[in-house]
């Protein structure tokens, strides 16, 4: 992995590249890494796309939260795209676990590199991967690409609450009219739009924190020599949940593409 890529992977996942071989360790107990696998089924469920099949990309895969379940509850064939190695293997371990291992493939890859090739899957899932892509309408032009047309995509990501608002590290956000302006920008149309609650995201933040900084309380133990980048990344988490429950509403779009 090259150092671009190196403090891509680091940044999507709110850490300093210097904390990547500890990440494994500290996300041991943070399966979904931001996404929402249940929402997700729920809104592929019903759409008309077959069993077995139905060709889904999920980009920046993790640990193959999304992609499993989708390969399970489904029985969607999914080809799951990360550029972390040991997220990928985590993903493969969990799908042979689940029994669908047959329906899913994992690849250690970046993935503006697979945006490349030549695709036409029926969809295309992009969750809580960050600006990696951005600006939005750009990256939207660059997602559908590997879509059939009619195909769907499924994008997890949000809005600033305030239209016009301005967050220091999320400058590339806009308000919810602007955000959908850019998502249809190349002329897709939005099917549903799921907004998560103040109050899931406060819960959801708290669980998801909790576990990190027993996971950073035990690596501090094992490694006292790294202990200050430990407990500085759960410092890190705490600001950002702080500052996403202030001014940032998750949501999750369903998009078909023109």
């Amino acid at each position: 992995m090259d150092a671009r890529l190196r403090q891509d992977v680091a940044t999507s996942l709110d850490a300093s590249p210097a904390l990547l071989p500890f990440l494994p360790a500290l996300l041991a107990d943070v399966e979904a890494l931001g996404s929402s696998p249940g929402a997700v089924i729920d809104l592929l469920r019903g759409r008309g796309l077959p069993a077995e099949t139905t060709r889904v990309l999920d980009l920046g895969c993790g640990k193959g939260a999304v992609a499993v379940p989708l390969a399970k509850a489904l029985g969607f064939q999914v080809l799951g795209v990360d550029a972390f190695a040991p997220f990928v293997e985590a993903a493969r371990q969990r799908a042979q676990a689940r029994g669908v291992a047959h329906r899913c493939r994992f690849v250690c890859e970046d993935l503006r590199r697979t945006l490349r090739a030549d695709a036409a899957f029926d969809v295309l899932v992009y969750a809580s991967i960050g600006p990696l892509l951005w600006p939005m309408d750009e990256a939207m032009r660059r997602l559908r690409r590997v879509v059939r047309p009619g195909g769907l995509l499924v994008i997890d990501d949000g809005f600033m609450a305030e239209e016009g608002a301005s967050v220091p590290g999320y400058e590339g956000y806009a308000g919810h009219t602007e955000t959908r302006r850019r998502l249809t920008a190349a002329g897709d149309e939005i099917l549903e739009e799921v907004l998560c609650s103040p109050e899931a995201m406060h819960a959801e933040n708290r669980r998801t924190t909790e576990r990190i900084r027993r996971r950073a309380e035990e690596l501090a133990r094992a490694h006292p020599e790294q202990a200050v980048l430990f407990r500085a990344y759960v410092r890190r988490q705490e600001r950002e949940c702080a500052v996403l429950e202030a001014a940032y509403v998750p949501a999750l779009w369903l998009l078909r593409r023109s």
